[in-house]
This record gives C-alpha cells, structure tokens and sequence, in this order.
C-alpha cells in the first residue's frame, strides 16, 4: 500500500478513535447536563438523545461523519507529513495538539459554546463562562489523542526521532 494512503487511513482511525474517547468520556462525566437534563441549553440547536427520533439521525450519519472529517484531516495534513516526521516525538505531538486545538476547536469560525466565535456571536442562554469551560477537557483530550495518535503513526520503526 502506497505511503500516503496507509498514512491517511492511520490519520483517520486516530482521529475516529481520539473523537469518540473523549466524546464519551466527556459526554458521561461532564457535557450531558447540556443535552439532557434541567437545563439542556445545548438540547435548543442539537440533536439530543432527549429525541429518539432525532438521536436516531445521530447514531445513524455519526461514524460516516467521522470518517469524513477524518479524510479532510488527513488530507490537508498530507503535504507537512514530511516536515512532521523529522520531529522528535514531544515536538510533533504539540504542533498536531497546536494545529487541532486551535485550528478546529478554538479559533474556528463556526459559533460553537466552546469556542471564540461562539463567545462572540451565540445568544446568552446558549452560551456563556460554564459551558465554555466544561467543553475545554473534551476538546483538550480529543485533540491531545489524536496528537499522540498521529505521532505515533508516523514514527520512524527503528524508534528513533522520525
């Protein structure tokens, strides 16, 4: 198999797989009081398991969405695999942490609670100091395994700085 296809089929997995352990980790020990609940603020612009028809919609299109995201990853990642793979292992995983934090969580330009955009221009009872900071863990953790992940992927076999 050709390199760049085995590297976007690994960035893929680490992605899916990083997404979906902190998704749930996050979602069971911190986020749920958002969708379901007292005050479900987030429940107001998501689907939510509140709504078995529309949670029905998630559980349906939330793998092939990932895997997509993942490919579009992987993709715009392709091109710097190369200056990646000439970093130690400590440095690369900070620049991929660097590069998803920032790049598809804090400073992206769709309003999520959890982000900048958001702070900006979601209304108040969507968003706010509590929401913002209770979605940070799951975004730092996602992004951090997913840094790991690729990290790993693209090590040199002999262990050595790749």
């Amino acid at each position: 198999m050709p390199i760049s296809i085995s590297i976007i089929l690994k960035t893929i997995a680490a992605y899916v797989l990083a997404y979906l352990i902190s998704g749930g980790l996050a979602y069971q020990l911190i986020t749920k009081q958002f969708y379901v609940g007292d005050n479900p603020i987030f429940a107001g612009y998501l689907r939510s398991e509140a709504n078995p028809a529309e949670w029905a919609h998630v559980n349906l299109w939330l793998i092939p969405g990932l895997l997509l995201r993942g490919l579009l990853i992987a993709l715009v990642l392709l091109p710097i695999v190369g200056a990646l793979k000439k970093m130690a292992f400590a440095k690369r995983v900070g620049v991929v942490f660097g590069l998803m934090f920032m790049l598809t969580h804090l400073a992206a330009a769709a309003p999520s609670p959890s982000n900048i955009e958001g702070l900006v221009y979601m209304k108040a009872q969507f968003t706010g100091a509590m929401p913002f900071l209770l979605t940070q863990p799951e975004m730092i953790l996602q992004c951090l395994l997913f840094a790991v992940g690729l990290s790993w992927v693209l090590r040199d076999r002999a262990g050595k700085k790749a």
